[in-house]
């Protein structure tokens, strides 16, 4: 096993079923649309990825608990019907391009108190309800715990760019992972098989869909006036995101490509580490396909707010005004949407600010230089953009 990483197969579809159908006694998987996802990632990890050992018994954990969170999901549907009954109102998304300051701005908006947002350990043990008056939560956070613990979520590597602690607001890339067509698979292990199937087969309603079912869970019992959601990958699902919750609004957050795109390898680099593949490539050939996917869906995002009445339902959010001014960016975004920011919404988004200085967990430093391609065609590539939403360069 040469340097510690070897070949699979580690794992078959039977093999997993059937181990979440006994760790929890149950059958009922609500509906078949995730098996031939999971068929095609689990296909593309055993002939594509090589994992050291660590990294075999990480994805199992993970792939294990996305399976056991799906059987428990549907049996408590059964045992507390009125969780389907939960409407989810004018949920607000943020999205944009990875790396833009996305994941500050769904924390600070998640310090609200009237607001929904889900946290890791709830995302990742959703039986029983979270919020059920009679759930002891004292098992479900420790088990949260073991999770970011056993699955390397604060690996150092991994802290310093992105917050992970179990108590921490969860984007919703993690919970499209239960439907098995998430963008989060390609970024954690080497399985361009699964990514090419992804981009061509993959149903990305299917994850929407597992969405709402489970942010139906997590609020049953606990009502507040809105979810906070965050996902950079819903910037190339915006018809889909649209079709599954008409009523949605969204925050686009913007940033110089040239330090947007290179931050986001460097989070490549550390979830590749976390789950122990080999060492991944990173050169001229890569990048020109992640400004390719970047200039695709940013044109995608232009043409959709062409129309008036789409683009009434956006606002933008730039990364030097949110560092800059991040109360008044919150103000500016809750004016948009009707909103009113409460003193009491003021003084615990002040409150987290006060305990959450960047780089709380180490310094994060990248170059796009050092990854094959040139500052010049980056913003060549991207000048489209940074005339349309007034980019400024980093």
């Amino acid at each position: 096993m040469a340097e510690g990483w070897g070949p699979g197969p580690w794992f078959t579809v039977d093999e997993l079923l059937a181990e979440a159908e006994a760790v929890t006694g149950l059958a009922d998987w609500g509906d078949d649309e995730f098996r031939e996802p999971l068929g095609q990632f689990v296909a593309s990890l055993n002939a594509e990825a090589r994992l050291t050992a660590q990294g075999v018994a990480r994805a199992h954990s993970h792939i294990r608990k996305m399976l056991v969170g799906r059987l428990r999901l549907y049996e408590d549907r059964k045992r507390f019907p009125a969780i389907g009954e939960e409407r989810i109102a004018a949920p607000l998304f943020i999205t944009g391009h990875g790396r833009s300051g996305t994941s500050y701005l769904n924390a600070l908006l998640a310090a609200d108190p009237r607001h929904h947002a889900p946290r890791h350990w709830q995302i990742w043990t959703l039986s029983p309800p979270v919020n059920h008056p009679d759930t002891d939560n004292g098992p479900q956070m420790a088990q949260g715990r073991h999770y970011i613990d056993f699955e390397g979520w604060a690996d150092p590597e991994v802290r310093t760019r992105h917050d992970y602690s179990w108590d921490g607001v969860a984007e919703d890339t993690l919970i499209s992972d239960y439907s098995f067509v998430g963008k989060a698979f390609p970024f954690f292990w080497n399985v361009p098989g699964y990514g090419r199937w992804l981009a061509s087969h993959g149903d990305a309603r299917a994850g929407l869909r597992i969405e709402r079912k489970i942010l139906q869970a997590l609020q049953y019992g606990c009502p507040r006036d809105r979810w906070v959601l965050k996902n950079p990958t819903h910037l190339g699902i915006l018809g889909d995101l649209f079709a599954e919750f008409p009523d949605a609004r969204v925050i686009v957050n913007h940033r110089d490509p040239v330090k947007s795109l290179a931050s986001m390898v460097g989070l490549l680099h550390a979830h590749r580490r976390q789950f122990g593949n080999a060492p991944v490539e990173v050169g001229r050939l890569f990048m020109l396909g992640a400004i390719a996917g970047a200039v695709a869906t940013t044109r995608d995002l232009i043409r959709r707010r062409q129309d008036p009445a789409v683009d009434a339902r956006f606002i933008d959010v730039h990364y030097l005004d949110l560092e800059r001014d991040p109360l008044g960016e919150v103000g500016r975004i809750y004016e948009r949407f009707g909103i009113a920011f409460t003193p009491q919404a003021r003084a615990a988004m002040a409150a987290h600010i006060a305990a959450n200085r960047k780089g709380k967990f180490g310094a994060h430093r990248y170059d796009i230089r050092e990854l094959g391609v040139s500052v010049a065609e980056v913003r060549e590539a991207f000048g489209f953009y940074y005339e349309a939403f007034a980019i400024p360069f980093e």
